[in-house]
């Protein structure tokens, strides 16, 4: 019994201890993601950009605007 009660324990724990990980190395991800500048964060569907607070000076900010890469077509 002792045995069986160590496994469903180490289980238990095993579990919220992976998705607290998962969340650190993502959250690390996407910090190191926006200190590089990777473009890729604007096409990424695991969070959205609400609102640009930081850019150089003459920054222009618009509010619900579609973001155009240079590889699709304009219409």
């Amino acid at each position: 019994m002792l045995i069986v009660d160590l496994v469903l324990i180490v289980i238990s724990l095993a579990l919220p201890a992976g998705v607290i990980l998962w969340a650190m190395k993502s959250h690390q991800s996407i910090n190191n993601k926006i200190q590089r500048g990777d473009i890729s964060l604007l096409q990424d569907s695991g969070f959205k950009i609400k609102r640009v607070t930081e850019g150089p000076p003459g920054t222009q900010i618009f509010d619900d605007v579609s973001i155009i890469t240079p590889y699709q077509k304009k219409y």
